[in-house]
């Protein structure tokens, strides 16, 4: 099987719900454009979202949804892999092989092992904690030299540059210590309270992949702006959301004569907001046009997964086997 010359680089997201324009312009948007410089192994995260309580019949919905998104997104199966995770055996063996060299206390202090464990009070399951133990398997698996992340998993990619540096001290240089590559595009917040992440959970506040125009425009025409009756110097942080949006959305002529505006003081709210909601829309149309192409072929979809499993498990056990030689457990 060739293999391309490009480094490596490695990214999922779980089936775990639809999709908001953060994922597409933070994530997905973004691996489009990484894939003529890296050879890009992209993954539906299935065995993440294991933890999380999901019908059996939606989970298998939302995998093949997930896949339909890189796909529109732009992905190109030619230049880069795109797979299931559970689909590749490598990633549960080599995320066992971690938990054996990770600190309980290292696992315990997770941010995302506290906040998911608040949250699903009623499943606070083993998988919470050992969760960055697959991830680092994931990720390690490619020999990746960066990763792209966003600022709220740099402590994900702390904890795999920490457990590829015990391997290689415990058992010789094996694994590239990956570095992050952040996104270009920070973090949206919600319109509804741009003190919090855009999420899925506050669907007022969220810009679905799938949201028609008219519901793009009811939920922007509510978001919050300011929420100070005392006048500031520095923009509120649903303005600068907004702002934010309809940068990232690429409307820069609109962009920079609304900050102009803004920072004469004639700037009109009602106005930032509907160029907001129309840019969205128009940026959003191509790919929700593709991704129903894609979805409604879910033999072709299918076919696509399995190729890039096949892929993606070459690369995968060459690792894994370089790792259970190191280790003692595998004949050579």
């Amino acid at each position: 099987m060739a293999t391309s010359k490009k480094p490596t680089t490695l990214s999922g997201i779980q089936p775990s719900g639809k999709l908001h324009i953060g994922n597409y312009l933070g994530a997905l948007k973004n691996f489009v454009e990484l894939q003529n410089e890296y050879q890009g192994f992209y993954m539906v995260a299935d065995l993440h979202a294991l933890t999380e309580d999901i019908d059996p019949k939606e989970r298998l919905a939302q995998t093949l949804e997930i896949a339909a998104a890189f796909i529109a997104a732009g992905l190109n199966q030619k230049k880069s892999v795109l797979f299931v995770q559970s689909f590749v055996p490598a990633h549960v063996e080599l995320g066992w092989i971690f938990t054996t060299l990770l600190p309980v206390a290292a696992l315990e202090r997770m941010t995302q092992y506290k906040d998911k464990a608040a949250r699903q009070t009623k499943n606070v399951n083993a998988g919470l904690l050992t969760y960055p133990a697959l991830m680092a398997a994931d990720i390690l698996l490619y020999q990746p030299p960066v990763v792209p992340v966003g600022d709220d998993q740099a402590q994900h990619l702390e904890l795999t540059r920490l457990v590829a540096k015990k391997f290689n001290q415990r058992y010789g240089d094996t694994f590239v210590l990956p570095k992050a590559l952040h996104t270009r595009i920070p973090r949206l917040m919600s319109l509804a309270d741009p003190t919090r992440k855009m999420s899925k959970s506050e669907p007022t506040g969220c810009l679905f992949l799938d949201d028609t125009p008219q519901v793009i425009e009811k939920k922007i025409k509510r978001a919050v702006t300011d929420t100070s009756s005392a006048p500031t110097k520095e923009m509120s942080a649903g303005v600068k959301n907004l702002f934010l949006i309809l940068e990232a959305c690429g409307d820069k002529k609109n962009h920079n004569a609304l900050t102009a505006a803004y920072q004469k003081g004639t700037l009109r709210y009602s106005e930032l907001k509907e160029k907001v909601a129309d840019a969205t829309s128009k940026e959003l149309a191509p790919y929700q046009k593709r991704y129903k192409d894609v979805i409604e072929n879910k033999a072709a979809l299918k076919r696509v997964l399995t190729d890039g499993a096949k892929r993606a498990a070459h690369a995968a056990d060459t690792t894994l086997k370089n790792v259970k030689e190191r280790m003692g457990i595998l004949l050579s």
